[in-house]
Parts: structure tokens; sequence; C-alpha cells
């Protein structure tokens, strides 16, 4: 365990942390995940089935507008229906999901999520979420891009610049080229992955609100 203001320069393999998405400096989603591999060249965390997180009260319609207003109230959720396995290369501007379904690990592919750098902090990691998204086959044939109206609204909505909303497009389809190319046996190793039978799963902390 660490200290309430202490950051950890590394976590190990099993430990759970606070993986939270922020919008406007508040807390958007907070959810506990399990460290698959904490080190200088990746940071990769395993959310499970069943496990509870904390979410905003809005419909998917509303979330942006929701984000924006610079307002909204939480409440605790149960993460249902996948397996995922989020990996980032520290200071890179995106992560890669492994996807499969539950309970049947059955593979469904991966997709890249522009956010910004992930932040270290005492209770694990915080980023905020760039809306757009890319979504590779699982046979790693092909991607195509996800949610640019939604890309297109936070724009409007002055969550996000034009300027970082052509630099989140050149980043989506930067990394998906190269998921499909330069990354495939990296991808294929992450698909071939599964948690050690005695990993249990995690809580969400009672301090998850804490900066």
């Amino acid at each position: 365990m660490t200290s309430p203001n202490t950051c950890p320069s590394r976590w190990s393999p099993g430990d759970h942390v606070v993986y939270r998405q922020l919008w406007s400096g508040g807390v958007w989603a907070a959810i506990p995940a399990t460290i698959v591999e904490d080190s200088s060249d990746l940071v990769s965390l395993y959310i499970a089935p069943g496990t509870k997180f904390s979410g905003p009260i809005c419909t998917r319609e509303e979330h942006l507008h929701v984000a924006a207003s610079g307002a909204w109230k939480l409440k605790l959720y149960e993460w249902a229906g996948q397996h995922h396995l989020w990996a980032t290369v520290p200071g890179e501007a995106c992560s890669i999901w492994t996807i499969w379904s539950a309970p049947d690990w059955t593979h469904l592919g991966w997709k890249v999520n522009p956010e910004t750098p992930l932040k270290r902090t005492p209770l694990g990691f915080d980023t905020t979420d760039h809306v757009l998204d890319a979504v590779i086959d699982a046979n790693l044939s092909s991607w195509q891009l996800k949610d640019e109206d939604e890309l297109a609204v936070a724009i409007e909505l002055g969550l996000l610049t034009v300027s970082q909303g052509e630099r989140i497009n050149r980043e989506a389809r930067r990394v998906a080229g190269e998921c499909v190319s330069s990354r495939r046996r990296q991808l294929q190793a992450w698909a071939a992955w599964r948690p050690p039978a005695s990993w249990k799963l995690p809580v969400l902390q009672p301090d998850w609100e804490a900066a």
C-alpha cells in the first residue's frame, strides 16, 4: 500500500488500481482495474466482468452535453458482457483495447482509444477520453473510425478545440494503421492473454474521488 499522497514509481502485476476518466478537472468515471504490466515500455490494465465502477448518470446521447455542463452526478454500475485489456505506451496519447466477450472469451477485436497520456496518481491512473475511436477487426485485416460525429459535437460544445480534433483524428489513424502492420504481433499476443486464476475482482477504493 502507498500513502494517500504518494504516487508509486511502479505498480506490480496483480495490484488493484483505479483508472479514472476526467472532464473539466472532475472525475467522470472511476473504474477498478488490475495491473497486468507497469513498465517504462507499457502500462496495461485488465477490467473484469462484474467489476463495480462509478460513472455519470446520463444516457449515451446526453453524455457530451452533460460533460460540457461541468456538473454531473455519479452512481455505481456493473461492468458486464466483456473482458477488456487496456494497454498504452507511456507518453502516447492513446490506448489500445483488446476486447473479448464474457464469459466465453471469444475475441472480438481491438479498439484504438485516443486520450490524454496517462497520469500516474496515488490511486492508479488518470486520463481524459478523446471521444473518437478506431475499431480493428479481430483478424487484423482492416480498421475503421468510429464516433466521428461525437468528436464534432465535442468540438462544438467546447470540450475540444478544432486543432485538438485534428490531432486526435491523425493519432487514431496513425495507431490504427500500425496495429494492422508493425504492431500485429503485439496485438496477437494480447489477444492470447488470460488473467491468472488466482486474481480477485478489484473493488472501488473508498477514496476514489481524491485528487
